[in-house]
């Protein structure tokens, strides 16, 4: 079985707002770039021979076509380029969160087979670790009450009846809580 995932849009509405976010930073980059260059053109002018005639414009009106193309071409480039790696970024982040918020529902419907394990490349490796550990704690606590419960329902055989079947019906009540856990 593969562990790779085919789907890289795994939480649409977190990776849509976390790539638009990178690409606006590159628009407005760009546009901070393009309004500078102007800004610091305005008070030079620039002779240019245009149609075969002669002319004098201010650096600014002369460079502005040129600015302006460049600055589309590369906000461009640049904006697919952080869309795709902002996708890529995401997925490692989403992936993981999806697949833990997923095994944190069974656990926290009493299933502790629940299996935390990601891929190692995946960012949140720490958190599967720990919940990992959760998981296995949470067994050996839930398998030492059973046990608990089993001596103590070996342990009453000796108390006087009315005593005993107070008892019983209280193990029994603990022992229906404590089987509703699953893979211990």
């Amino acid at each position: 079985m593969s562990n790779q995932r085919k789907n890289y849009f795994i939480d649409k509405s977190f990776q849509s707002k976390f790539i638009l976010k990178f690409c606006i930073i590159v628009v407005i980059a760009s546009l901070l770039i393009g309004g500078l260059l102007l800004f610091l053109a305005r008070n030079s002018t620039t002779v240019a021979i245009e149609n075969t005639r002669v002319t004098v414009k201010t650096t600014a009106d002369f460079i502005f076509p040129f600015i302006a193309q460049t600055l589309i071409v590369v906000t461009l480039f640049c904006a697919i380029s952080v869309a795709l790696l902002t996708l890529f970024v995401s997925h490692r982040i989403a992936g993981p969160l999806y697949r833990l918020r997923k095994e944190i529902e069974k656990l926290s419907e009493g299933d502790l087979t629940a299996n935390f394990q990601i891929r190692t490349t995946d960012q949140l490796k720490n958190l599967s670790v720990s919940l990992t550990h959760l998981s296995y704690y949470l067994k050996d606590k839930i398998a030492l009450l059973k046990r608990e419960v089993n001596a103590l329902n070996k342990g009453i055989e000796k108390l006087p009846v009315e005593t005993k079947r107070a008892i019983e019906a209280e193990l029994k009540n603990i022992e229906s809580i404590l089987n509703n856990f699953k893979g211990v």
